[in-house]
């Protein structure tokens, strides 16, 4: 369980987020949280790349690529 104090306008845009979206606040915070946190992932892995660490093979990122655009949402390769 995690708890965190937000300013009131930002209560009330996510609160009217989950409800466009059709999910209850937990649920809508659960998806934004882990859509942030790969954001910072594939930020990370970027940066790894920047310095010099060997990036991921053109035939997998392809393939993640095509399954991507398939609808098949999933963590890009390492």
């Amino acid at each position: 369980m995690l708890t965190v104090a937000l300013p009131d306008s930002l209560e009330v845009a996510i609160i009217a987020a989950a409800r466009r979206s059709g999910q209850s606040v937990d649920e809508y915070l659960t998806v934004v949280c882990a859509e942030a946190l790969s954001l910072e992932i594939d930020r990370a892995r970027v940066d790894s790349y920047l310095a010099g660490t060997p990036a991921v093979s053109h035939q997998r990122a392809r393939a993640w690529l095509e399954d991507l655009a398939a609808g098949n949402r999933t963590e890009c390769p390492r």
